[in-house]
């Protein structure tokens, strides 16, 4: 059995998410996401701001998601 790999260390460019996938099932830009958290925190388009960084970071790439 396969298991996926997710890395995410420092992880906050496209170039990076990019050069993680030639690797890696995943990039996880966990801290990516808490910097603009912190950026917008008193924005009332923080969830949307915070969705839109997280997919210019995945550009073309279709993403899965899983609950």
């Amino acid at each position: 059995m396969r298991l996926p790999v997710a890395v995410g260390f420092g992880i906050s460019t496209v170039a990076q998410v990019r050069q993680v996938w030639r690797f890696a099932d995943a990039a996880v830009i966990g801290s990516a996401i808490v910097s603009e958290i912190e950026r917008f925190g008193n924005s009332p388009g923080l969830v949307k701001r915070v969705g839109e960084f997280a997919r210019s970071l995945v550009g073309s790439k279709q993403t899965h998601f899983t609950s």
